[in-house]
């Protein structure tokens, strides 16, 4: 997931909205964003805060090699996904399907969702593919936040453990999956509120076009909240 540049607005007016599209960073921008790296270790989240539900995303599982319920994340994203994972009403979980990804986890992710693009719309110029595929799927030629150990995807469940009906599938390429679509239910809207409420404040900035992308820590977030600079980089990591 990226803020690309568009060379097609139109196509993605139709979409998204102009609103939606004003409220995207360019990625000309967050690459001018400085990096002071805090050198914060990544933690296994499940291990660090046991209140979370780990379920990880089955594609990222089978690129990085980790188990269903493994998550590593930078140590000062878990403590602060542990906080808003505790000041949720009894009975909802908070749910990270995604966090840490190796650079060569990303490139592939990418290059297997415009191989899927091409296919699905062999109409579509190569520009409007990659652009397509760059506002879901970071370029690591370009920009990138979940190998920096400061995104994490998440979702909320129930008391029975059952994910909440959050309007879209997580990863879904729909206009509903923008965080405040009007095309959801007003229980999905109630839902997508109380994720946010929780997320916001302990300092996570969400993406405009996926509701279940936060960051903490990284360039898109210091672009948002207006810092000097990022505190968390690119970071090379191996369980070997």
């Amino acid at each position: 997931m990226t803020r690309v540049q568009i060379p097609e607005r139109a196509f993605f007016k139709n979409i998204f909205g102009l609103k939606k599209m004003r409220s995207l960073i360019p990625d000309e921008k967050l690459a001018l964003i400085k990096v002071r790296d805090n050198r914060e270790k990544l933690v296994n989240l499940k291990k660090f805060c046991p209140e979370i539900i780990v379920q990880m995303d089955p594609e990222a599982v089978k690129l990085e090699g980790f188990k269903s319920d493994e998550c590593y994340v930078r140590e000062g994203v878990a403590k602060r996904l542990c906080a808003a994972a505790k000041s949720l009403p009894d009975g909802i979980k908070l749910v990270v399907t995604d966090g840490y990804r190796t650079m060569e986890a990303q490139r592939r992710m990418h290059i297997r969702l415009v191989r899927n693009l091409k296919r699905k719309h062999p109409d579509w110029s190569e520009e409007k593919v990659i652009a397509t595929a760059d506002l879901y799927v970071a370029n690591p030629d370009e920009m990138v936040l979940h190998p920096t150990g400061g995104a994490v995807d998440v979702t909320l469940a129930g008391p029975d453990g059952k994910k909440l009906d959050m309007g879209s599938e997580i990863d879904a390429f729909l206009s509903k999956s923008s965080f405040d679509s009007h095309r959801i239910s007003k229980a999905a809207r109630k839902n997508r509120s109380l994720l946010k409420k929780a997320m916001e404040a302990q300092g996570f900035v969400n993406y405009p076009l996926e509701w279940w992308h936060w960051s903490y820590g990284d360039a898109y977030w210091a672009a948002k909240l207006k810092k000097r600079f990022a505190i968390y980089g690119v970071v090379y990591f191996s369980k070997k």
